[in-house]
């Protein structure tokens, strides 16, 4: 994919994403000019860019709305739920056929279908205006009927004439004639005349225009009157009515592009024409260069080498090679030679169907990670002196500390040099955050139901590859609070709440990684019913669900095949969305949880990984083994006499200054049958998670280490309370904890932990 493409596609995602930004907008306050303004500049923009490249369909569905949004702004239509929606619409287009050309290269076969009907349901929206010069007169005129009789083969349907006369003066204003003319689709025949007898030969005007071209395509008006929008007061737009059954034969396969057909000719004739000796090598040579580039277009090398080799044996000879050129060209339909093709039938430009991968990085970020780069380079060089010093004999011990020194400062830079490395592939949740009022309209209109949405902490960071694959996790959850969490306006109404509902996507820091939200104020989730449905799904038996309290009861909706549902929906019904949620989440090396309260509301978050990102590390041991717990997740480390840890109903706990806290041998969390519980004093790591704070007994520290922390992979990703691996010096693999995840373990939750009894 060439350069100016990636860009375009970059660029056409960011406008569609805030154009639907206002358009969602405009609905709750469909007076704001300025907003109506944006979205004109935002479709003035689409079009431009995609005027750069051959996408006709697309071209005319943006001038379409164009002209509807600039009738907006001038007042002349309203804004109003068919604008919005139609608007909506274009964009969606607009989305879907920036991902076909990303991975194909080309739009979607039916885009032309598509973008016919919603410009016509534009034209629709606003008021009948007098005709314009393209429209059809009836009767066909001469122009359009002498090419169609020129051709040896009519069209079998009916087709669209255009007659193109440039200005004198278009090469200065940036057109190229021609170029217009290819970018026609469906182009079945083309004639290229003087506009005006050619003057005399010693006034002959290089740069002035003097061309009369007639075309003729077997496509819609619309779609030829688009490619000729920025000149249209230099056309003249007919439509050709089919011929009458019975009048002509089937249509072979044309022979050549007739671009190139009628650039060919053009070579004939100038090379015809009478001239002197002085002008005769100059014109050979252009005409052999305009004869071969128009061949290598279509990608004919063979014809334009041999029209190459002609020229040198003379102008006969060239003539003759491009006469060979024009009988036995072998296309396969009209206008297909326009597009150069790879040498695997891809369209050019598009290699192996990979999709562009680019990242925007803040410019100070980047300074930062070279300024970093210069200080390793002058650490790095230092060692170079400690090897001078070395062979000269000075004394060991010296030597030694300077290099334990040298080895702390590059130590410390290459851990901020990873730092500042992985710091280029943040991106902030609002890149995420942005695309949820679209759908959660749509589903909502779906389902008459009327609701709010709020965003907090847009601007916390994470991976790229966390941030792109956030969205679809909290699509499902962000769906099933619309259609199961919220209620409808009356029943909100009966049960005191304000009528529309409300959901909030909130993400923050939490240690070491993030955690993304999804609340809302609805029904919440009612244990019993979820009891009663798990039976009827053949989840669990009855005697299974009544055995398990609610927090096991209200975590079945991650089960696959579980819904709610009555019946299957637009929306739910299928049992496919919560185990989707779980699974997506522990694909990205984190986890989901779940909190509920009856007629308050349900919150769903997703705990995940900022990054993989060098991390500080504590190793501790639990009898012979020794394991990693992230740093940022230990408020401290204490030492307390064993007399201060006091047992309590269903657990044990202790009082740090004036707090109590229960307190967990790390050794049960880990089903260690050895370790922690020997000696007069108990180590104990002070951790927090998920709100709680608790006290974890270990046997002994081992180390510190900052270290590349990865997401457990294969067999170690489904041990419960696994949190990541990292290699330590020796070439062990160290097993991080995850406290959330131990905490959550059945083994010990819903022990009387808080050291009062109750």
């Amino acid at each position: 994919m060439n350069d100016l493409l990636e860009q375009f596609l970059v660029e056409t995602r960011e406008l569609v994403q805030s154009a639907t930004e206002d358009l969602l907008a405009l609905e709750g306050r469909p007076g704001d000019a300025e907003a109506v303004n944006r979205v004109f500049r935002a479709f003035h923009t689409l079009k431009g860019s995609v005027g750069l490249f051959d996408y006709p369909p697309w071209f005319a569905l943006l001038h379409a709305a164009e002209d509807g949004l600039s009738a907006a702004r001038a007042g002349t239509l309203a804004v109003d739920a068919p604008l919005i929606d139609l608007s909506l619409e274009a964009l969606d287009a607009t989305a879907r056929w920036s991902d076909a050309v990303e991975a194909t290269g080309r739009l979607p076969d039916a885009a032309a279908g598509e973008a016919a009907a919603l410009a016509e349901r534009y034209r629709s929206l606003l008021s009948p205006g007098p005709k314009s010069t393209t429209e059809a007169t009836g009767a066909v005129p001469d122009w359009a009927a002498r090419l169609v009789a020129s051709m040896a083969d009519a069209p079998l349907g009916p087709s669209t004439a255009v007659r193109y006369r440039p200005r004198g003066d278009c090469f200065f204003s940036g057109d190229d004639p021609l170029g217009f003319v290819r970018k026609v689709p469906g182009l079945l025949a083309v004639s290229v005349e003087p506009a005006m007898p050619w003057p005399p030969h010693g006034e002959f005007d290089a740069y002035a225009c003097n061309l009369d071209i007639t075309l003729l395509a077997g496509t819609p008006r619309p779609e030829v009157e688009a490619t000729f929008r920025l000149v249209s007061d230099q056309v003249s737009v007919v439509d050709v009515p089919a011929p009458s059954a019975g009048s002509t034969e089937p249509t072979p396969s044309s022979t050549l592009d007739p671009v190139v057909a009628a650039i060919l000719g053009e070579q004939l004739l100038a090379m015809a024409a009478p001239g002197d000796t002085e002008t005769a090598a100059g014109r050979l040579e252009a005409c052999t260069r305009s004869a071969a580039n128009a061949l290598r277009s279509i990608g004919h090398e063979a014809d334009a080498e041999r029209c190459l080799k002609g020229a040198d044996l003379g102008a006969d000879i060239l003539g003759q090679a491009i006469e060979a050129a024009l009988a036995g060209g072998t296309l396969t339909g009209p206008g297909s030679g326009m597009e150069a093709s790879g040498a695997d039938g891809s369209p050019a430009g598009v290699h192996g169907g990979d999709t562009a991968r680019t990242l925007r990085v803040d410019a100070t970020r980047v300074d930062a990670l070279v300024g970093r780069v210069g200080e390793l380079v002058v650490a790095r060089n230092a060692l170079g002196s400690l090897a001078a010093r070395a062979e000269a004999g000075e004394d060991l011990a010296t030597l030694a500390r300077a290099i334990r020194e040298a080895d702390a400062v590059i130590g410390r830079l290459a851990t901020s040099l990873h730092r500042d490395a992985v710091s280029l592939r943040l991106m902030p949740l609002s890149e995420v955050f942005r695309r949820f009022a679209r759908p959660v309209r749509e589903a909502a209109r779906g389902l008459g139901k009327e609701v709010a949405i709020d965003f907090e902490g847009q601007g916390t960071e994470a991976d790229k590859g966390i941030v792109e694959n956030l969205f679809e996790p909290l699509l499902h959850v962000v769906r099933n609070a619309v259609d199961h969490g919220l209620e409808d306006a009356g029943t909100r109404l009966r049960s005191g709440k304000p009528a529309a509902g409300r959901i909030r996507i909130a993400a923050g820091q939490d240690g070491d990684g993030i955690v993304v939200s999804v609340a809302d104020d609805g029904r919440g989730i009612d244990p019993d019913f979820i009891r009663k449905r798990a039976v009827e799904r053949g989840l669990r038996s009855r005697d299974a669900v009544l055995a398990m309290d609610d927090a096991a009861v209200t975590d079945l909706i991650f089960a696959p095949g579980f819904s709610t549902a009555g019946s299957v929906g637009a929306l739910s019904g299928r049992g496919v969305g919560m185990d989707a949620v779980r699974a997506a989440a522990g694909r990205m090396g984190g986890r989901v949880s779940v909190e509920s309260r009856t007629g308050e509301g349900t919150t769903v978050a997703l705990h995940l990984p900022r990054t993989v990102a060098l991390a500080r590390v504590l190793v501790v041991g639990v009898g012979t083994e020794s394991y990693g717990i992230a740093m940022d997740a230990v408020a401290e480390v204490v030492r307390v006499p064993r007399s201060a840890i006091h047992a309590v109903a269903g657990g044990a706990a202790t009082v740090l200054r004036g707090r109590t806290l229960p307190v967990l041998r790390l050794a049960d969390l880990l089903d260690h049958r050895d370790g922690a519980g020997i000696g007069m004093e108990a180590l104990l790591l002070v951790v927090h998670a998920d709100g709680e704070t608790v006290a974890l007994e270990i046997d002994r520290l081992d180390d510190r280490l900052d270290a590349v922390v990865r997401a457990p992979a294969g067999l170690v990703g489904t041990v419960p309370g696994v949190g990541g691996t990292t290699t330590l010096g020796d070439g062990t693999v160290l097993l991080v904890v995850d406290p959330a995840a131990l905490l959550t373990d059945p083994a010990w939750v819903g022990q009387d932990t808080s050291g009062d009894g109750r």
